[in-house]
């Protein structure tokens, strides 16, 4: 299994990590190999998001980590998403 705490740095649980977290890929080592998007449970096409270059950004990925595991280059990773993080507006209101 993952580590995700050591993944996201210092998270408190594996719970959070994974509702804090989104996979990210770095495109120029992906060979398009297409084993990340095997190894996904629930069939979201990693591949396409790695080529070009964007976070999964499937509201049903599970973090599950699969992918990332899986990637036999390392071109996979966990990084914080800003998600759920309050959005500032223009004045510095919330």
């Amino acid at each position: 299994m993952i580590d995700f705490q050591h993944l996201l740095r210092g998270e408190v649980s594996r719970h959070q990590a994974r509702a804090e977290g989104c996979v990210v890929p770095e495109p120029a080592r992906c060979v398009q190999c297409g084993i990340c998007s095997f190894s996904c449970p629930i069939g979201i096409d990693v591949r396409r998001y790695a080529w070009k270059g964007q976070s999964i950004g499937e509201s049903y990925c599970l973090t599950c980590g699969e992918c990332v595991a899986r990637c036999p280059r390392g071109v996979l990773r966990f990084e914080r998403s800003n998600l759920f993080e309050p959005m500032l507006i223009s004045d510095g209101e919330v």
